[in-house]
């Protein structure tokens, strides 16, 4: 019986195969990027278990989106969906850290209500971020966290520029109308951290 080679495959043809259901495929695509998406983690974790969970996700997310996903780099893909989940696990344990660190404030009586009112908004804002569509959550993240422009985004992402913008302008759009609903001073204090145009 004919044995298919996958180590020779393209990764375009590991791409119309992962789409396929081809699970030696998807193996094959593991076995491809998993040390060098392990090696980014660990560099922006330095945790081992951190790491290995981070890269099993990628994957997990990857084979479970394997018919809507549409993808022209697969490293480049992964590596960007890895360093998404890195900004979420620093700024979950950044939230964790203040929200911790404030709940110790306010038991000592030394935090006012409009401060600790800007601890619950920014607890906030991170779930509302989760809201968005995967590609739309990468994009904000990658322009507004990591400074990064326009054209670099459309480059790592494999789209057009236009597109870029307007899934930034989606996200802007999302985050402006959920930060109505609190009082201005407050919005004010956030605007600094989100400097959209």
């Amino acid at each position: 019986m004919y044995r298919v080679n996958y180590k020779s495959f393209s990764e375009n043809q590991l791409i119309i195969a992962l789409g396929n259901d081809d699970a030696a495929a998807f193996e094959e695509i593991y076995k491809r990027y998993w040390y060098s998406l392990y090696a980014i983690a660990f560099k922006q974790t330095s945790s081992k278990q951190d790491s290995e969970e981070l890269v099993q996700t990628v994957f997990e997310r990857i084979w479970k989106n394997r018919h809507t996903v549409k993808i022209k780099n697969i490293g480049a893909y992964l590596t960007v969906c890895l360093r998404n989940m890195v900004i979420d696990l620093h700024r979950q344990k950044n939230v964790e850290r203040r929200y911790q660190d404030e709940q110790d404030i306010v038991v000592s009586g030394n935090l006012t209500e409009e401060e600790f009112n800007k601890v619950q908004l920014l607890n906030h804002i991170e779930n509302v971020l989760q809201e968005l569509p995967e590609k739309t959550k990468i994009i904000f993240k990658l322009s507004r966290y990591e400074g990064k422009s326009i054209k670099d985004i459309a480059a790592t992402i494999g789209i057009t520029e236009k597109a870029v913008e307007y899934h930034i302008t989606q996200s802007i759009k999302h985050l402006k109308k959920f930060l109505l609903h609190y009082l201005p001073s407050i919005v004010m204090y956030i605007l600094q951290f989100f400097p959209w145009s």
